[in-house]
């Protein structure tokens, strides 16, 4: 069972608090940083407010330290200069973790399906289970997307997803009998793709590879028939000049843009050749399928 011990204080000095509490032997702490989101060209930023007070929470267990809550009390303190009657306390009996994620039925037969998985009469799922990794399938970047692989037949086809993160779009062009796959992304996603692929029972040629797109050596070098891309216009722009994806993709899916930044996003494809064949738009997100003849 834990104890827990509950301080207010400005975000600002969450790490000076934090550090004073090591000193002293008190390790576990948890607070959530007071975030404000802006508008900027490229999408959204977050913004942290130093000022605003947050709950800074200090856990301990009997089972680790001993005369709690008394010791914690005295910890708190004398390390941090604080009197008792600040200190707010509980003892937890059971802790509980209300995470879960509601299936979402994209609207075009296709439902995703987080565990645990349900079954739906005359409908296809989408087993997925995001684990670590970015990308949950609750964006609606990501949905719009599998609206539009789901309703494509990839057979014999080959398929680059970059910034793949935990590997929603590459299991979709999988289920819709993609050949080849190949997933790129900055963070270690190997695990939570080959999950997935489990997970929905596939067993397509799938190559994943860790790296940083916009930097260092790594290079995109085959030829792909589709190219996903799901992240941010500007970033996108600056992936496809870098590794002259124009020319290594005929079908393009790109997501993750904001309807005030898709400028540079069509001019760039329609000036090499490339024609808009679908665009979807969920509140300001828009996403673009753009294909190229010959």
């Amino acid at each position: 069972m834990l104890h827990e011990f509950t301080i207010k204080i400005p975000y600002g000095q969450a790490d000076e608090i934090t550090e004073k509490l090591n000193v002293v032997g008190i390790y576990n702490v948890y607070y959530e940083a007071p975030i404000e989101v802006v508008v900027i060209p490229n999408g959204y930023d977050f913004e942290e407010q130093s000022e605003e007070k947050i709950d800074f929470k200090i856990y301990a267990s009997d089972v680790e330290v001993e005369n709690l809550p008394a010791s914690y009390f005295q910890l708190i303190e004398e390390s941090l200069h604080m009197k008792q009657k600040d200190v707010s306390y509980q003892f937890l009996t059971k802790v509980e973790s209300d995470f879960s994620l509601e299936d979402i039925d994209l609207g075009n037969g296709w439902v995703i399906s987080y565990p645990d998985y349900k079954t739906y009469e005359n409908k296809c799922v989408l087993k997925f289970d995001p684990q670590a990794a970015f990308g949950t399938g609750l964006h609606e970047t990501t949905q719009d997307c599998l609206r539009i692989i789901l309703e494509k037949d990839f057979v014999s086809q080959s398929v680059l997803d970059l910034g793949s993160g935990s590997g929603i779009l590459t299991t979709a062009a999988a289920l819709k009998n993609a050949r080849k796959l190949k997933a790129v992304d900055f963070e270690p996603v190997r695990r939570e793709l080959v999950h997935n692929f489990k997970l929905n029972d596939l067993h397509n040629e799938l190559t994943i590879e860790q790296a940083d797109l916009l930097a260092g050596e790594y290079k995109v070098k085959d030829i792909y028939d589709w190219t996903f891309i799901n992240i941010g216009a500007d970033e996108a722009l600056e992936i496809i000049q870098r590794h002259s994806l124009l020319d290594k993709s005929k079908h393009f899916i790109l997501s993750g843009l904001v309807e005030w930044n898709i400028e540079g996003v069509l001019e760039t494809f329609l000036s090499a050749g490339f024609t808009i064949q679908q665009r979807l738009q969920s509140a300001e997100w828009v996403t673009l399928h753009f294909d190229k003849k010959g």
